[in-house]
């Protein structure tokens, strides 16, 4: 992220949610095709949509990667107080990201915009297809573009649009490596290439880890390492600075009480927390989250469930960052196939709870609470539900019911590709 403070993006246009909600929580069989032609029409409105305001609004967080790239080609700063920014926002990624980013120079603004939003509704489409496929529901693809519009309306993914954030991105090159998509001798690389962009992917490493799949593991690594040597190769001073001073900064993207903030130290901070027990207890959640996250991908992995392990990895992540605001919950768009495939009564149901309170923005309205006579307990509960449901489907996806264990020799291919 490379600012604290953004307005809330508008609510989602409420006269699609009654469909929506139909369609969310029908029976987990052949989707119906007019759920799938609603779908889609949902998906061209939505897009065109997303494309109209990328080609006449301005995308805040998109124009300061614009600016690290042409600092980067022009030799200024990147992280001192003469940073060539437009918006007056600071760059927050490592050298390497502002490499990567030298390519949106090249164009208009307009034109960069429209391109750029563009390819996230692309990848929206490419991560649920990837994740129909691993959960067997008939007609993947098309499923997944009946779905990208409803994604579309999710908050998290409406503030990556409006701002050009680049997280979608991420969980785009997160999703094709943990979940097997990518060939067998270059997985990890992905995932690799994502944490050098961005330290969280990293977090992604313990499905790895339960699979057994080593290799995957080390390239992973050795591509996070390769990622840090090409900035030192390119900017020497700032990369050592970068990572032995701005990576330290936790609140470099926004301060704990931020009400877009739906991690449990944003919980914390808006209750009064303070540091230093703020910052206690946020490094006792995160280690907690590490070794629950790590044992329910295990038990998740080895009960053939590898998409249900990859949503937790991914809420624990969300959930137990030292911030995360709520265009870091793109990854949620996975629960829409999740529920399509989905059988457990109790899961389920909150999964359609986290879908609806992210189709709403709920923390958008303790905003428009805070001073109509609301108690300061109601506007704090308004203000974490987004989390709340998130840690509500970690909770429950931890209980899922045993099926048949994979046999011990199971190869990670295998742990991934295996049979619901």
């Amino acid at each position: 992220m490379t600012t604290t403070h953004h307005d809330s993006p508008p609510a989602p246009p409420f006269f699609l949610l009654p469909p929506i909600r139909t369609a969310l929580v029908s029976p987990p069989t052949r989707t119906p095709s007019v759920m799938i032609v609603l779908g889609l029409a949902v998906t061209v409105i939505t897009s065109a949509v997303a494309m109209w305001q990328a080609a006449t609004g301005f995308l805040i967080d998109l124009a300061v990667f614009q600016d690290a790239g042409k600092a980067l080609l022009a030799g200024d700063d990147l992280y001192s107080e003469h940073f060539p920014t437009r918006s007056g926002l600071r760059f927050i990624y490592p050298p390497f990201a502002a490499v990567l980013f030298t390519p949106l120079v090249l164009g208009g603004q307009a034109v960069v915009q429209v391109l750029w939003t563009l390819a996230t509704i692309l990848a929206i489409g490419a991560i649920l297809a990837m994740v129909a496929t691993r959960l067997h529901l008939a007609r993947p693809h098309l499923i997944a573009a009946a779905l990208t519009g409803v994604a579309l309306l999710f908050e998290p993914i409406r503030s990556n649009l409006d701002f050009g954030q680049i997280n979608i991105f991420l969980f785009l090159l997160i999703t094709a490596d943990v979940l097997g998509f990518t060939p067998r001798r270059f997985r990890g690389v992905l995932l690799g290439v994502a944490a050098g962009i961005k330290i969280t992917p990293a977090a992604f490493g313990v499905l790895f880890l339960v699979r057994g799949d080593w290799a995957a593991l080390a390239r992973s690594v050795a591509t996070v390492a390769a990622t840090i040597l090409i900035g030192l190769m390119v900017r020497t001073q700032e990369s050592v600075y970068f990572w032995t001073h701005e990576f330290f900064v936790t609140d470099r993207g926004g301060s704990a009480d931020f009400i877009r903030n739906q991690a449990v130290s944003g919980w914390l901070a808006r209750a009064g927390v303070t540091d230093p027990a703020l910052s206690i207890a946020t490094m006792a959640l995160f280690i907690l989250a590490a070794a629950v996250a790590i044992w329910g991908a295990w038990r998740l992995t080895r009960r053939h469930r590898p998409v249900e392990a990859f949503a937790l990895v991914s809420l624990a992540v969300f959930v137990a960052s030292p911030v995360a605001v709520t265009h870091h919950w793109s990854g949620v768009i996975i629960a829409l196939p999740l529920l399509l495939a989905t059988r457990p009564p109790l899961l389920r149901a909150s999964l359609v709870a986290l879908i609806l309170a992210h189709l709403i923005g709920v923390h958008q309205y303790a905003d428009l609470t805070a001073h109509t006579g609301w108690t300061a307990a109601g506007h704090w509960l308004l203000g974490i539900t987004q989390g709340v449901t998130g840690l509500l489907v970690m909770v429950v996806l931890l209980a899922l019911p045993r099926p048949p264990a994979i046999p011990r020799h199971s190869s990670p291919a295998e742990l991934v590709s295996v049979a619901r």
